[in-house]
């Protein structure tokens, strides 16, 4: 292997081993000879991972694993447990159909990515000033969604305050 292609696999993985994610959060699935085994959700999927290997009974079972990254891994994987019935998930896999995700809880997950990306944004140092109008315009397209998004968090919140009182 080169030493550019070793470079850029060590790239992918921080010093714990675990792929980097930029902060988004992976749905991973475990599956065994007969289907699948276990549903999950983490920001560090691979080290997650290792810690069902080394802990759960049902580890010697798992033969296959897939990593997605969906726009809502909470929702996602709600439905997945749900529709596909992995055999070791407790959380979810009943009879009743699991709870809907909280709005505000989702909004809030969303307005934190939406002020990481803004930071980026900001310390991001311009090159020329045709780099500078499109950062100028990225840091003000992430402002009005920020702005949009508190803004639907506080109308949750005065509802389910109207609905308490």
């Amino acid at each position: 292997m080169r030493d550019v292609d070793a470079q850029f696999l060590r790239g992918l993985f921080d010093e714990e081993g675990s792929l980097h994610t930029a902060g988004r959060t992976a749905l991973y699935r475990l599956y065994g000879p007969e289907g699948l085994l276990y549903v999950g959700i983490s920001v560090c999927p691979l080290t997650r991972i290792r810690t069902h290997l080394r802990q759960q009974p049902w580890a010697s079972q798992v033969i296959g694993v897939r990593i997605d990254y969906p726009y809502d891994a909470e929702a996602a994987e709600r439905e997945a447990v749900w529709s596909e019935r992995p055999l070791y998930n407790v959380v979810f896999n009943g009879t009743a159909p699991p709870p809907p995700p909280d709005g505000a809880a989702r909004l809030r997950t969303e307005l934190a990515t939406e002020q990481r990306r803004l930071a980026e944004f900001e310390a991001a140092v311009p090159e020329s000033p045709a780099h500078l109008r499109l950062l100028t315009r990225g840091i003000a397209a992430k402002q009005a969604k920020i702005a949009r998004l508190v803004t639907a968090i506080e109308a949750i919140g005065e509802k389910d305050g109207a609905r308490k009182g």
